[in-house]
C-alpha cells in the first residue's frame, strides 16, 4: 500500500468511525444534516481547485468525501429502519 492509499484509508477508517459512534447517541437526522452540510461544502472544494491542490490534496478531499457518502449512507439506513424516512 502505497501513501496515498493509507493516507485515504485512514481518512475514511476515522471519519467513518465517528459518525458510526455518533449514530449510537445522538440522532440519525441531525447526523444526516451535518454529514450533509459537510458534503456540498466538500464539493464546492472539491470544483474549486484554481490553486491546485495537488494529488495528495486531492487524494485526501476524495476520502473525506467517501467518507462523509458512507456517514450519509448510514444515517439514512438508520432513518428508514426507525420510520422516520
Amino acid at each position: 500500500m502505497n501513501f496515498l492509499e493509507q493516507k485515504q484509508d485512514e481518512i475514511v477508517t476515522n471519519l467513518a468511525g465517528y459518525f458510526r459512534d455518533r449514530l449510537k447517541t445522538d440522532s440519525p437526522r441531525e447526523l444526516l444534516e451535518q454529514a450533509e452540510k459537510e458534503l456540498q461544502a466538500m464539493y464546492v472544494r472539491y470544483g474549486n481547485d484554481w490553486t491546485g491542490r495537488g494529488v495528495v490534496g486531492d487524494s485526501a478531499l476524495e476520502a473525506n468525501i467517501a467518507a462523509l457518502e458512507a456517514a450519509r449512507v448510514e444515517c439514512l439506513a438508520c432513518l428508514r429502519e426507525g420510520g422516520e424516512e
